[in-house]
């Protein structure tokens, strides 16, 4: 699946320019269809030669290419759904927006994230002794998840919510092979930053879980796994989106780490199982 809905929807592979231009496209697609280059540049404050460059980023020939396929979409996808939330909007209508934004999730991700580097993101979590994950605020959510998933198949994963324990296990444990993953999503985060560094000084092998590209962090980071951040961002909810896309990219790992060595790790999760029944068995008696 190739969406390029979810290609325009996706602003932190843009420039300022080709924000503006993407933005257009998508809260304008009626009017964009009829509009020559020079003409869209008008509207979007750039210029003719701008757009053809924006449609051959795309991955088209040139602008005609891309209204053409937005024409397509537009017949299968309820463009108002994208809209921002706004005052006094029905239960039924969020619904919509919120499913719309959903559904662009799984092709975003893909799209991405090549395959080598999510397989070379699996060698690593495979060869590691100790991974040592951590984000904070919303991010952290993403670490405590991956924490979970990893650890109930076996493996050893530490995350502590307070920066200052996190950094003192990092020191005390972490050595050459292990494997530190540092989310957040605008790849800014001072405290990400300063574990990634710290990470990288003790010769861990670095991941970024992030949404932008040309961060900081996914530029330190001996690999990075993109999350997918919107536009559409007056009371954030395209930071609702994003965090749900980070929980899929990590059930993108867990499940091909788990596919990968499947007997071993279901075997860890029914032993968790039946200790965990047997226990409760015995307390309800």
């Amino acid at each position: 699946m190739d969406s390029l809905l979810a290609r325009l929807a996706d602003e932190s592979n843009f420039t300022k320019g080709e924000q503006k231009i993407a933005t257009y496209l998508i809260k304008n697609h009626v009017e964009a269809l009829k509009l020559t280059a020079e003409e869209l540049g008008k509207v979007t404050g750039t210029s003719g030669a701008a757009t053809v460059r924006f449609a051959k980023k795309m991955g088209y020939r040139g602008l005609p290419s891309l209204k053409l396929d937005l024409a397509s979409e537009m017949a299968s996808t309820n463009f108002e759904d994208l809209s921002e939330i706004t005052k006094g909007e029905s239960v039924n209508a969020i619904f919509g927006k919120m499913g719309t934004r959903f559904k662009l999730i799984p092709d975003a991700i893909q799209q991405r994230n090549s395959d080598v580097t999510i397989e070379r993101v699996i060698d690593k979590i495979e060869s590691a002794e100790r991974i040592f994950v951590y984000g904070i605020a919303a991010s952290s959510l993403i670490a405590q998840d991956l924490q979970q998933k990893f650890m109930r198949i076996g493996l050893s994963v530490i995350f502590n919510p307070d920066f200052h324990q996190m950094v003192t296990t990092l020191q005390a444990l972490g050595k050459k092979g292990d494997l530190a993953i540092s989310i957040s999503e605008s790849g800014k985060t001072p405290e990400i930053l300063l574990f990634q560094k710290i990470s990288q000084e003790l010769q861990l092998t670095t991941v970024a879980l992030t949404s932008d590209k040309n961060s900081s962090l996914a530029k330190r980071c001996d690999l990075a796994l993109f999350s997918f951040s919107q536009i559409f961002s007056n009371v954030r909810s395209a930071s609702t989106t994003g965090l749900a896309s980070q929980f899929f990219l990590v059930d993108i790992l867990f499940y091909s780490y788990l596919s990968r060595n499947f007997d071993d790790g279901i075997a860890h999760v029914l032993n968790t199982r039946n200790r965990i029944d047997g226990e409760l068995r015995h307390l309800d008696k």
